[in-house]
């Protein structure tokens, strides 16, 4: 990318006063350098995805292309008199100063907050200085998001892995002298030991959604997918004294994974009876419009406070810590949730009040026809 760059600005280097290559106009006030874009050339550094920004002496902005402009919120065709990133404008003093190259990773606030890999370059033996703008925005947020993922984990995997050290120590001591704690701290290790087996499965159940090997394309009866995932979840809900009810309109199909999507009822059924009080009501619903398919999960639990909708979906978020550990919850099942949606094409939306429930409404494109199979089949 650099070499590219080089060559091309070379150009304007050799250039005369009179050449078109590069045309250097000047403000209605005549004291803002700006550059015309007329010239073949600048139309190609132009189509380049870095921001690309020559600099005087001065550290006055000569050139820059529309990548550069964007990058750094310079509007309009007049370039400014200096730089507003003053963070930018060290850059390229320190190139100046050690005549030679420098790169750095620079974070900017204006126009927006962004990661920007900064690399200068002095021209024409100082008089000038080249300066090249990557914008490694998503990559770095990118990252930031897998190293909290992996402290999270960590963290989640560290409390049960503890605790079940600790009770074996516990029976370790107990052995042959006291049969009932035994018995006792045998029913926590079981306890500890599913909680930890629940974690690993909707971590990788994660990790799979993420990076999914082929995109679902097969037709899916979401009806009898529903229906299917209510029935094992009867157990639960009667553990509980609690409704259970399916309001499910039949045929409604989508293209998709039938397994992602059972996954996706599952974690949302789940979610509800866990965060339901006994005797309590949690409905599921299937219906359809002309284009897209819905699946919705009612409950008249606990609510979620406002201002924490926009973040359950997260991974490892918690209303309540707490309370979620002790009701069996792992943190991830809403954002498999999330993952499934989006992955077929969908969303998922929150509804929910303090005290009188919650509403999880996924939306996805509809499969038009009867039955998708059957019409396959016949042809």
């Amino acid at each position: 990318m650099l070499g590219v760059v080089l060559t091309l600005v070379a150009v304007r280097s050799s250039r005369s006063e009179s050449s078109e290559v590069f045309q250097q106009v000047t403000s209605g006030d005549g004291s803002e350098p700006s550059l015309g874009i007329g010239s073949s050339t600048w139309e190609v550094l132009d189509e380049i995805a870095e921001g690309v920004l020559l600099l005087d002496d001065r550290l006055r902005p000569v050139m820059a292309n529309a990548a550069a402009g964007k990058i750094l919120g310079i509007r309009g065709s007049e370039l400014p008199a200096r730089l507003p990133s003053e963070e930018v404008v060290a850059v390229a003093q320190r190139a100046l100063a050690v005549s030679g190259e420098v790169e750095e990773l620079l974070t900017l606030w204006f126009p927006r907050r962004s990661w920007i890999k900064a690399r200068a370059v002095p021209m024409g033996g100082g008089a000038e200085v080249l300066l090249i703008l990557h914008d490694v925005t998503e990559e770095s947020l990118a990252q930031r998001i897998r190293r909290e993922f992996v402290a999270h984990a960590s963290h989640e995997l560290k409390s049960p892995v503890a605790s079940l050290q600790t009770l074996a120590e516990a029976v370790e001591q107990a052995a042959g002298n006291d049969a009932q704690a035994v018995e006792r701290f045998s029913q926590k290790m079981v306890g500890e030991a599913a909680r930890l087996a629940t974690l690993i499965s909707d971590l990788l159940d994660l990790s799979r959604l993420e990076e999914p090997a082929v995109i679902p394309d097969d037709p899916v009866d979401l009806s009898e997918v529903a229906a299917r995932e209510v029935g094992h979840a009867t157990a639960a809900a009667e553990a509980k004294t609690m409704q259970l009810r399916a309001e499910i309109e039949p045929g409604v199909w989508v293209k998709g994974d039938e397994q992602q999507l059972a996954l996706m009822i599952r974690n949302l059924l789940e979610n509800a009876i866990r965060y339901t009080p006994e005797r309590g009501t949690v409905t599921l619903e299937v219906n359809r419009t002309e284009e897209n398919a819905f699946l919705s999960v009612s409950d008249t639990g606990i609510g979620i406070p406002l201002e924490a909708q926009p973040r359950v979906f997260e991974r490892f978020y918690r209303v309540d810590r707490a309370r979620s550990r002790a009701r069996g919850g792992t943190g991830l099942g809403l954002a498999i949730v999330k993952h499934v949606a989006e992955l077929h094409g969908g969303d998922v939306t929150l509804t929910s009040e303090l005290g009188r429930g919650s509403t999880f409404q996924t939306r996805l494109p509809r499969l038009n026809g009867a039955d998708p199979t059957l019409t396959s089949l016949a042809g």
